[in-house]
């Protein structure tokens, strides 16, 4: 009898499902919520705060998860995921809670650089548990619906940001992420489990004792070393236009003729497109392969940012940035479900922990790349410029190297996908 390729999902996978989906929510509802928030911080009179500096400040939470997806690469063998996740958790609630109480500018650019470490940490760490409790032929659906928690954080984001923030400011929003986060923490202690599912054999690449030195050469040695750079460099296009299109497709669309609370609106459908769209596109990249559903969703980004460029009417504009979601957030998601099923168990959480902290720098330049274009470029060539990292990102994309699977392993997996 041969050896399954597939991790085995047990009896807890459901469960590990929806509950790495909640914490994913607070990180979707933070990463859109500062876009929410730009607005009002540049108007109100107390803060005076100018484009480029509102980018600053929303660079540090970036910079943040940079160290955040960094740490979970270098602790996930060493503390275990539920540790990580918990931890990400608390950090990057409390911090929340302290942005709502920031009296300066630099207190505020403070604590959302430890929001940015506790979310950083967060989704490599969510993804790879996900993936380890899912089998091969589900990991796309699977992920998507436990990773669609961003889009839907986003989601609610935005309806919150258009009903509060034009009346009551900022701080209210920074409140309901860090009492959400602290009432689902003991939650989420309780019942995540301690370990990953038993790993099978054939898919077993490294040891469960894998040091810090053996993972570095097995992601960047010879077999992995194309796919591990490849992968940091899609991840760093993609976290360019999220975070930079979170941060200011508000302002980019008040120039184009919106108002406030329509502006704001437009994120909520930006993370509607990203939501649905995850979840139609990772089930056919679990038919078809990761690689060519990402690349289509890069160019899906590409095509809407042209389009937006020529500010068509307002129906139009919706589908388009409902299009931009899956492009963007989407398209995200996807990568991490792909990287995730490229490498095998040991090396999934430090693959993604690379990939995201490496691509992170991306998202640190995403902010101050939005603030330029909002200073110095008209309303259509600010969306064009939104549209080129999406043109990189595919192209480099479709350069990651076919995953290595024994002959076994493919006859399996082209079984399981068989009804």
């Amino acid at each position: 009898m041969s050896v399954s390729s597939r991790t085995v999902a047990g009896p807890t996978s459901q469960v590990v499902i929806a509950l790495t989906f909640v914490p994913v929510v607070l990180e979707g509802y933070d990463l859109v919520m500062y876009g929410t928030v730009v607005p009002s911080l540049i108007r109100d009179p107390e803060w005076r705060l100018t484009a480029a500096q509102a980018g600053h400040i929303g660079s540090l939470a970036v910079l943040g998860m940079l160290f955040g997806a960094l740490a979970a690469a270098l602790l996930s063998h060493r503390v275990g995921r539920r540790t990580l996740v918990t931890s990400s958790v608390a950090l990057f609630s409390v911090s929340m809670g302290l942005c709502a109480t920031a009296a300066t500018q630099d207190q505020l650019g403070l604590y959302r650089f430890l929001v940015g470490v506790g979310a950083g940490c967060l989704m490599p760490t969510a993804a790879a548990m996900v993936i380890d409790h899912s089998p091969a032929h589900r990991r796309g659906l699977n992920g998507a619906i436990g990773l669609a928690g961003v889009a839907v954080g986003g989601c609610l984001a935005g309806l919150l940001g258009s009903w509060i923030v034009p009346s009551h400011g900022f701080r209210p929003m920074f409140v309901i992420g860090a009492v959400a986060g602290l009432v689902v923490l003991p939650v989420l202690w309780w019942y995540l489990p301690r370990s990953a599912p038993r790993l099978d054999l054939a898919e077993a690449d490294s040891p469960p004792t894998a040091t810090l030195a053996s993972l570095a050469r097995s992601l960047f040695g010879r077999r992995y070393l194309a796919a591990t750079l490849l992968f940091c460099a899609s991840v760093f296009f993609c976290l360019l236009i999220i975070v930079g299109a979170a941060a200011f497709l508000p302002i980019l669309m008040i120039k184009a003729g919106y108002g406030l609370s329509s502006s704001l609106a437009f994120l909520l459908v930006l993370n509607i497109g990203a939501g649905v769209g995850a979840l139609i596109a990772c089930p056919i990249a679990d038919q078809i392969g990761f690689k060519p559903v990402t690349v289509t969703a890069f160019l899906a980004a590409a095509g809407s940012f042209s389009l937006l460029a020529l500010q068509p009417p307002t129906a139009v504009v919706v589908v388009l940035v409902a299009i931009a979601g899956l492009g963007t957030t989407g398209t995200q998601i996807l990568i991490n479900i792909y990287i995730g099923d490229h490498y095998p168990q040991e090396l999934r959480t430090a693959a993604l922990g690379v990939a995201l902290s490496v691509g992170r720098v991306g998202g640190i330049l995403g902010p101050t790349y939005g603030a330029m274009l909002a200073t110095d470029f008209d309303v259509s060539w600010q969306f064009i410029a939104f549209a080129l990292p999406a043109v990189l990102g595919a192209a480099v994309t479709g350069l990651v190297p076919r995953s290595e699977r024994s002959p076994q392993q493919l006859i399996e997996h082209r079984e399981a996908l068989q009804p």
